[in-house]
């Protein structure tokens, strides 16, 4: 009976003995999370700037705001987004109330304007702001400022937009075209109509029969010709 219970107890130690002493879980410290998230931040700031540089604003954006997740304190990434949405406003049919951040033109006053074009400019200057996208973002910004600060461009840029506009819904095409902004010489979205020696472009077509007999008894060569006189 003795060398029974002590078989038993001998046994429980060595399965006591072989679980490992490293193997309970044990608590991560916070200062390991916080310099994981630090270096996921920073890596997703590496990429932010690299879809910059490849044209994809929307990705560089994205990018932006996960470093910004991953650490709130990274000095920059809101200058960083700012000049991402810049260039990202910026397009062919570019609109510089938007490229200064004014969604919606018809309330945007001298003081408005004004207002955003200093808050973008603080934010988007290449001394402060150390993303590679923050001096065009600063020169697109002023472009936008040199046209909305000036009255009579204002107001010959307003009436731009509004023929542009009037073209997007399928009227007054022909004017919509021909605007320039007055900042830019562009050449017209549609060739321009060729006008007839005439003037007035107009033509006067008539169709010509031509019958040919070169012997007596050979068959007739009828010959069809179209004759388009400009008028």
């Amino acid at each position: 009976m003795a060398s029974t219970l002590k078989f038993k107890r001998s046994s429980v130690a060595i399965g006591r003995s072989r679980i490992p002493s490293n193997s309970v879980p044990q608590a991560l410290c916070p200062d390991h999370i916080s310099n994981l998230a630090q270096m996921a931040a920073v890596k997703a700031r590496e990429a932010a700037e690299a879809y910059f540089m490849l044209g994809n604003f929307e990705y560089a954006i994205k990018q932006a705001k996960a470093a910004k997740e991953f650490d709130p304190d990274l000095h920059g990434m809101d200058s960083y987004m700012t000049a991402y949405q810049v260039h990202s406003a910026v397009s062919p049919k570019q609109n510089l109330y938007h490229v200064l951040g004014i969604e919606n033109p018809t309330v945007a006053d001298s003081e408005i304007i004004k207002k955003q074009y200093k808050r973008l400019a603080l934010a988007l200057h290449p001394d402060k702001n150390t993303s590679i996208a923050a001096e065009g973002a600063f020169k697109h910004i002023k472009a936008a400022w040199d046209v909305l600060s000036d009255p009579a461009k204002k107001d010959a840029y307003d009436k731009c937009l509004k023929r542009r506009f009037q073209a997007a819904h399928g009227s007054n095409k022909r004017r919509a075209s021909e605007c320039k902004p007055p900042w830019q010489h562009r050449s017209s979205a549609f060739p321009r109509k060729r006008s007839s020696p005439g003037g007035d472009g107009s033509c006067y077509k008539k169709t010509i029969k031509i019958i040919r007999k070169s012997n007596p008894g050979q068959k007739a060569t009828v010959i069809m010709v179209s004759v388009c006189r400009v008028a």
